[in-house]
């Protein structure tokens, strides 16, 4: 059986009708395989018009260049346990109002989508081009009315700032790098997004945006009372200067009646996730 997958894999490098026969081969058998493994449905096809891997899971489907076996592994990359990282202090739930931001590709969203339902709304945010263009995609593919991609940087003013926009390394996606190097994207604060989008109250944020979060939590005056939970990654553990903004954070929080608590020991990645909510 490896001998005969070696061959498949091996044409599905060559190009031309052999690798599109390779890549249903290859799809037929990792459904079956992942089907079983999984306990649930998963099939993964090619798509040759999108020229990119459709994979369908429980949840929905997901578009990507790679093959993944488990939506929990393609959107953290088999890095992080995402239940544990995000949801220990609260787990969205039916007819929420959840805000997504640095929603990257999508794969927070993916999830929230599911546990909202249709009766909720996800507001899912993301600078960077590229990766909104794949979030923008995975909305559109389901069919989800009750979730919303936005592209916009969130700040502490409305205005234009510059972010890296980087293919294969767009997770670190931030607005502190060279300004030669990246794209112009408008800018806009929480208070006025969630204006814009009629959105009075916020059951949980998701903020994840690469040290930028100390100026966005300064754009959320006017809603501040109104967000229930939030849990947000601060990046002082990069070792920048950009980055360090844990203090600012929680200062911020219990300035405006959050309870916090960090995620895991200090000056560790998952130790720089701060957990906020009130009683």
């Amino acid at each position: 059986m490896g001998r005969a997958w070696d061959m498949v894999d091996g044409l599905d490098q060559r190009g031309g009708v052999s690798q599109l026969v390779a890549r249903t081969i290859i799809g037929v058998a990792k459904s079956l395989k992942d089907t079983t493994a999984n306990r649930h449905l998963s099939v993964v096809r090619w798509s040759p018009t999108r020229q990119a891997w459709i994979h369908r899971w429980p949840g929905g489907l997901v578009i990507d260049r790679k093959r993944w076996s488990t939506p929990e592994e393609w959107a953290t990359n088999g890095d992080y346990d995402m239940p544990d990282l995000l949801w220990t202090e609260y787990q969205p739930k039916p007819g929420d109002t959840v805000i997504d931001v640095g929603a990257g590709h999508g794969g927070e969203t993916y999830f929230l989508a599911s546990m909202v339902g249709e009766r909720g709304k996800v507001l899912a945010v993301e600078a960077a081009p590229r990766p909104f263009g794949r979030l923008q995609e995975m909305v559109e593919i389901n069919g989800w009315e009750h979730v919303h991609p936005v592209q916009v940087a969130l700040s502490d003013r409305v205005g234009t700032v510059r972010i890296t926009d980087d293919e294969d390394n767009w997770i670190a996606a931030n607005i502190y790098a060279d300004a030669t190097d990246g794209v112009d994207v408008s800018a806009t604060t929480f208070d006025d997004l969630c204006q814009d989008h009629g959105i009075t109250t916020v059951d949980w944020v998701k903020m994840n945006i690469e040290g930028a979060e100390k100026d966005a939590i300064r754009g959320m005056e006017r809603m501040a009372p109104h967000v229930r939970h939030m849990t947000i990654a601060c990046h002082d553990w990069l070792g920048t200067e950009w980055g360090r903004s844990r203090e600012q954070v929680l200062t911020w929080l219990h300035d405006h009646g959050f309870r916090t608590r960090l995620h895991g020991r200090e000056n560790t990645w998952d130790g720089d996730y701060v957990h906020a909510w009130r009683d």
